[in-house]
Formats: structure tokens, sequence, C-alpha cells
């Protein structure tokens, strides 16, 4: 059974379809750092670049029907025997257009390419079709909108129904759209994915998957996904976990090789490096408790208090930047008066300026505050070398300055003041975004919960063991890919990076889970072999 696997990201997808028993021939993608990550997988499971697979690194704007099926047949494994037909696509086109999470603009040109998907159905053919994508597909509309024989859609018309004729003017027919959790099918996560099948005239009707873990006691939990991946010993000795069949089959391998057999996973997990994070970061992290979200702490804190003297660090950069206006305007003068270089910059450069000399000062008087004075004295001398290259202002007239206006810093909230609110519990909206920053979307993961979706930025997941955020593998473990499955490139971005970098945080958050996919193509594979049955006993 032949299958193409259009829009493959890291390779998601590709592994549920190669588990149910397909033979990924062609596939594409236009990042390439998911070339690296999905090509090395592939070459790891017998698929080989030329021999019995292609990948095409391109838009799919860039490619034709013709261009795929001869691609196809100039592999040496078809070389005697070429395709003559495919049996199944497959394909996830780019949803942010769409995603509620989203701004949901309908002028996103990412909005037309499941449009450029049907166009390269209509060209190979397939037996079978399948689409998947964010639950906002559902519901999205577009404008503005023609079709592939040219006639244009009124306007404000729902994307799944433009999907659904389109489909069948290229001679599909299309199974009622459903949207499947991932949860139901082992997936120890909730992740709702719209799912579209369509199949050509002259084929057996598929079918969609029935849930194989419905009940909330047969659905996969965190603990069974991750609780071996503790990294602190003590915690780890904590932590009441057995190993689970979950678990057992991420280490042995659910995707098999073209020989047959599968691949375990390395003894040591691969893509489990943790993030650095400051102590201010970790001492925020143990604010929240297992299961809660930035709002529930928020609430809780409201409610009952919070004494920070444990989070010290934390606490006085709640001090700082609720104090950051009068702070500015004291470092801004004492630039003007001091700094050659803040008097020749230009205004931009000035604020600037300001800005970075502002959050060195800071870290100056939390480690001033916090640390004991040998260690505080080796890193504020690192700063003030900073400060005074980036200034021109020696460092001994640069910490004299400093010592001199810790009486003037942060007089609008006076730290003691600031303390007895946190304790009563009567700090205002904006205190509440210097303790958790504006970030309400973090939340620490429970235990024995299915974990929400998982998203492309690490930092919306706070460890349900560690304060720390997930490593790429537990993100990777909690979306169902086997251990033996490797992510490359870098490991996060940040920024302006982000339009166009996909690092391995966002290759794992975009990925279709293996285990949904496989059971969506085993459906389709069973019809498949009912198909090639009937031709049989037909014949």
């Amino acid at each position: 059974m032949y299958a193409i696997d259009l829009f493959c990201g890291a390779g998601g997808f590709s592994e549920g379809i190669i588990q149910s028993g397909f033979h990924i021939v062609f596939s594409s993608d236009r990042s390439e750092q998911v070339m690296k990550t999905y090509m090395n997988r592939h070459h790891q499971l017998g698929l080989v670049q030329g021999y019995n697979t292609h990948f095409e690194l391109a838009d799919i704007r860039e490619l034709t029907g013709n261009y795929i099926y001869n691609s196809i047949n100039k592999l040496e494994v078809f070389s005697e025997n070429p395709i003559g037909e495919i049996d199944a696509i497959f394909g996830g086109p780019p949803c942010q257009g769409f995603s509620r999470a989203g701004k949901r603009d309908k002028n996103d040109p990412r909005n037309m390419l499941f449009h450029e998907y049907v166009r390269i159905i209509s060209e190979i053919t397939p037996k079978y079709v399948v689409m998947e994508n964010v639950e906002g597909f559902m519901d999205a509309a577009l404008d503005n909108f023609f079709g592939l024989d040219g006639r244009k859609y009124p306007d404000n018309t729902l994307v799944s129904d433009i999907l659904q004729k389109e489909l069948s003017s290229v001679g599909y027919r299309v199974l009622q759209p459903q949207v499947l959790d991932a949860s139901d099918y082992g997936v120890p996560q909730r992740r709702l994915r719209a799912i579209f099948i369509a199949y050509r005239e002259d084929v057996i009707v598929p079918r969609y998957p029935k849930p194989t873990t419905p009940e909330w006691h047969q659905k996969v939990k965190i603990i069974e996904a991750i609780g071996d991946l503790i990294l602190d010993n003590e915690i780890k000795e904590q932590v009441n976990f057995e190993t689970s069949t979950y678990l057992e089959e991420n280490k042995r391998g659910r995707t098999p090789h073209v020989n047959g057999h599968t691949i375990a996973g390395p003894s040591t997990p691969v893509n489990h490096e943790t993030a650095k994070h400051s102590k201010v970061v970790q001492e925020r992290f143990t604010l929240f408790r297992e299961g809660e979200s930035s709002r529930n702490v928020q609430t809780r804190i409201s409610q009952s208090g919070l004494n920070l003297n444990e989070q010290q660090n934390l606490f006085w950069e709640c001090v700082l930047n609720a104090n950051r206006a009068g702070n500015s305007r004291i470092i801004e003068d004492f630039l003007h008066n001091n700094s050659p270089i803040y008097k020749a910059s230009n205004e931009k450069n000035k604020i600037n300026l300001v800005k970075s000399v502002l959050t060195m000062v800071s870290k100056y008087l939390i480690m001033l505050k916090t640390e004991d004075i040998e260690l505080t004295n080796k890193k504020n001398i690192k700063i003030l070398y900073t400060l005074e290259k980036k200034t021109g202002i020696s460092k001994e007239q640069f910490s004299m300055f400093i010592n001199q206006s810790m009486v003037y810093l942060n007089r609008k909230f006076k730290p003691n003041e600031l303390s007895n609110q946190f304790i009563e519990g009567t700090i205002n909206e904006e205190m509440f975004e210097y303790l958790l920053t504006k970030k309400n979307s973090r939340s620490r993961l429970g235990r024995y919960d299915i974990a929400p979706t998982m998203l492309t930025l690490p930092d919306d997941f706070i460890n349900p063991f560690e304060n720390r955020i997930l490593t790429v593998r537990e993100m990777a473990r909690i979306q169902s890919f086997d251990d033996s499955f490797e992510f490359l490139g870098k490991r996060t971005t940040g920024g302006e990076l982000r339009k166009n970098e996909v690092p391995q945080y966002t290759q794992v958050g975009n990925a279709v889970p293996p285990l949904l996919a496989f059971a969506i193509a085993s459906e389709i594979k069973d019809a498949l072999l009912i198909n090639n049955q009937q031709k049989k006993i037909e014949a």
C-alpha cells in the first residue's frame, strides 16, 4: 500500500502511517529544519532517499502531480514495476490562519494552502484522501475564494464547506468531517483535530476510527508518559511511579523498520536537555501547584495571600519592576550627566541605553539583596565592567552611584509595604503581571491528569515534578513519539526568528500525534484490504 504525506513536518503523521502498514513513497515540506529530522528518521527506518522513498523540500505551490509521479517512479525499488496509482494521500496544511488561539485572519495566505492540497489530489487521483487540521478549521470562514474551476464562493463561506465541495468537484465523496480527540486513541493529551476523509467513487467507503481509550480510567495520564524522566534524584525517589504499557511501548518502539522490527530507544533519552532557568524563573515556577494555571495561582493568592520570604529573587524583581518608571528617571539623569556615549546617541538609542542599564542595575541590586557577599562581588564586578563598556562611565563611578542611589531607588512602591500587600493578597493586576508575567496560558501539569494540547512554545507548561519547563523528549512522549525518534536542529528560538525557524519544540508541537495518525491510517488500510479482496473475488 503506497502513501504520500504532504506538509509532513517532522513526521508525526508519517509515524502513524507507517505503523499502520503503508509504504510512504513521497513526502514534502518547505522547512529545511524539519527536513533534517524527517529524513534522519526515515533513514533510520530503512526508507532511503532515491531508493524506496522521495522527500521533496518545496512549497506545495511548486509541486505538480506529474512531478510527484515521476519522482516516485524514478526510485530504484520501482525501476522495473512503476506505480500506476497511489492508495492514499495524507496531509495537514498549516493551520495558523484557522487556529482559535491565533488571530484568525481571513487574509492569512496560509489559509489557501488547503486549496493547493486539493489541486494535488485532483492531479494524483489517489483512492483515499485524509486531511487533518485544527478544530477551528470547522467554523472558520473565507472571503473572496475561488475554486479550482474558477467559480467564486460567497464571502464568509465556511472553509469546511469549501473543502467538501472542492473535493466533490474533483470526483471524491466526503465523509461527514469529525473532530477527534487524541486522548481517545491512547495519547496522554487532550488534542482536538478536525479530520476530513474522502474516497473515490470506485472504492470501498472508509470509516472514522472508533476510540480505543474513551473512558477516563482508560486514558493515559502524564505520569505514565514522563514519570521516569525526572532528573532530580531526590524527587525521583519520592514519586510513586510504575512502568506503564504506554511507556514500555515508547521505549520498545511502535514504528517498524522496513524489515519489520521496531527500534528501541537509547538507554539515555535523546532530546532531554533541560532549559537553564534563572533563579527568578525557578522561584516563579514554585508558586504553581500541580494542575494550576496562572489564573488559578492569582485567585489563590488573592484569597490567601503570599509570603515571598522564600522567593527573594522574585520579590525583588517585583519591587524593581513596580518602581521601573521612577528608577528609569534616576538612571537617565545619571547617564545624561556622566555618560559620553549617552550624550552622543540619538533619542532612540538613548531610550534603549536607559533600558539596558536599568536591567543590569536591577540584576546588581537583586544580587546584593539575595546572595552571599563573596559571590555577589564576583558577579557584580562583571556587571560593572559591562556597564563601563556600554556607557563610558568607569566601574568605580557606577558602583558609587548605585550605592548612593539605593536610598532614592524604589521609592514609589517601598519593599516593606509591597511585602505586606503580598501577604494580605491585596496586590493589583499590574503587580500580578510582575509576579507571574503576562503569560496567562502558563500552567503546571498534574501528574494524574491528561495533558492539554502541546503547543510550540516550551514555556507554556511547567513540569509536574520539577521547577522547569518540559524537555523536548517529555513533549514528544506526551505526543506519543517513540523514544528512538530524534529531533534535530536548534532546541528553541525566539523573536523574529520564529517566523522562519522550526526548532525542536516547534517540530514536536506542530506534529500530529503518531497514535492518532495510526488510528486514522489503519481505517484507510482496512478499507483498501477489503477493496482488494473484492477485486480478487470479481476477477
